[in-house]
C-alpha cells in the first residue's frame, strides 16, 4: 500500500484487524500500531502507540493486559448513554460481517451517526464514534437483537458498582542485585519519577527486573507491595493528601446533575475508572488548553464521586458555568 491514510481510515483499519484476529500479544499490537502509521506515511510521537491501546480500551473496543502481555477485543456491545438524551453507543468488535449489518441497518431504518476522532498532531486516530439516535429506551433491546450485539442498559452506570477500591496489591521483593541501579522514586512535588540511591522510604517506586521489565511497587511501612502505575500514584497523592479531580455541572436546565469530570494529567485513571468516565459520552477525554488536564464529558456526579471515592480522593466540585443571561443556572 502507498500513499497517505485519511484519520477516518486508520482507525477504522487497526479495530476491523483487530476484530477478525480476535487477540494476541499487547507487545505485537503496540509494533501493529506503528507498522501500520509507517505504511500510510503517518508521523507517531513517541508514546502514541501506548495512547491509542490505553484509548481503545476505554472505548471498550479492546480489552488489555499489559502484564500479560495480552489484548483481547472487546464483544460488541449497545449501551445507552447516562443523561444523552436518546443517544446510545455501537463499541466492541465491528468485524466485516457485523460492518455491513449495520451500513445496512443504518441506510433503511437505523438513525446512526457517525462522528471521526479529530487527533492531535502525533497521536494514532481511533475508530469513529457510532451513536444510535432513539426515542424509547425499550426498542434498544430490539435493535441490538437485529443487528446482532449485546445490549447492555447503561455500561457506564453498570461499572460504578464493580470500581476497586485503591489499595496496595500483594506484599513483594525490594529491589536488588543489579536492578537497583536502575531504581526510580515517584516525587509528587515534580509529578514524575526520579532517579534514586535507596529505597528507605515510604513511597511509590519502579525499577527494571531481571528481564528488563519495569516494576511498579509501593513501600508502606516498611514493606514493599506490587501495585498498577496509575493506582500506586493515587495512593501517594492520598497519603498526601492532594487533590487531583474536580467536577463541574452543566449549564443547561435539568442539567445539574451531569457535568464535566476533570483529572490532573499527571494522575491518569486506572482502565476500569476510564472506561466508566469514557462510557459516559462515547468520546475519549479532551485535553486541556496547557496540556494539564484530561476532561471527560457527560459524566454523573454519583459516578464521578463514585471514582473519586475508590480512588480515595475529595471530589472538588466547581461553580456550574454562568449562563448566557448573566445568571448561573439552575
Amino acid at each position: 500500500m502507498t500513499g497517505r491514510i485519511s484519520s477516518t481510515e486508520f482507525g477504522g483499519i487497526l479495530l476491523r484487524w483487530l476484530s477478525e484476529s480476535r487477540g494476541g500479544k499487547a507487545s505485537a499490537l503496540r509494533e501493529g500500531v506503528r507498522d501500520q502509521a509507517r505504511a500510510w506515511e503517518w508521523e507517531l510521537n513517541e508514546y502514541a502507540d501506548w495512547d491509542w491501546m490505553r484509548k481503545a480500551a476505554a472505548l471498550g473496543f479492546i480489552d488489555v493486559d499489559l502484564r500479560a502481555d495480552r489484548w483481547s477485543v472487546a464483544p460488541p456491545v449497545l449501551t445507552r448513554l447516562p443523561h444523552a438524551d436518546g443517544l446510545a453507543l455501537l463499541t466492541g468488535a465491528r468485524t466485516t460481517r457485523i460492518s455491513a449489518r449495520v451500513e445496512e441497518a443504518a441506510q433503511e431504518w437505523m438513525e446512526l451517526i457517525t462522528v471521526p476522532h479529530r487527533p492531535e498532531p502525533g497521536e494514532a486516530p481511533l475508530p469513529d464514534t457510532l451513536l444510535l439516535q432513539y426515542e424509547d429506551p425499550r426498542t434498544l433491546k430490539d435493535v441490538a437483537e437485529l443487528v446482532k450485539v449485546r445490549y447492555v442498559p447503561c455500561a457506564a452506570l453498570q461499572l460504578t458498582e464493580l470500581l476497586p477500591q485503591a489499595e496496595p496489591g500483594p506484599e513483594s521483593a525490594p529491589p536488588g542485585g543489579s536492578t537497583a541501579n536502575t531504581l526510580e522514586k515517584y516525587e509528587l512535588r515534580l509529578q514524575r519519577f526520579v532517579p534514586v540511591a535507596r529505597d528507605d522510604e515510604d513511597g511509590l517506586y519502579r525499577w527494571r527486573g531481571a528481564d528488563y521489565a519495569r516494576l511498579t511497587r509501593i513501600r508502606r511501612n516498611g514493606v514493599f507491595h506490587a501495585v498498577e502505575r496509575e493506582t500506586g500514584v493515587y495512593l501517594e497523592l492520598a497519603r498526601h493528601r492532594t487533590g487531583a479531580m474536580r467536577w463541574r455541572p452543566e449549564s443547561g436546565q435539568g442539567r445539574a446533575g451531569v457535568g464535566r469530570l476533570f483529572v490532573d494529567r499527571y494522575a491518569p485513571l486506572p482502565a476500569l475508572h476510564e472506561r466508566a468516565a469514557v462510557l459516559c459520552s462515547g468520546f475519549p477525554p479532551s485535553v486541556g488548553k496547557q496540556a494539564q488536564t484530561r476532561a471527560y464529558d457527560n459524566v454523573p456526579r454519583a459516578l464521578a464521586e463514585a471514582i473519586a471515592a475508590s480512588l480515595r480522593q475529595n471530589l472538588e466540585t466547581l461553580t456550574r458555568p454562568v449562563s448566557p443571561t448573566g445568571r448561573k443556572a439552575k
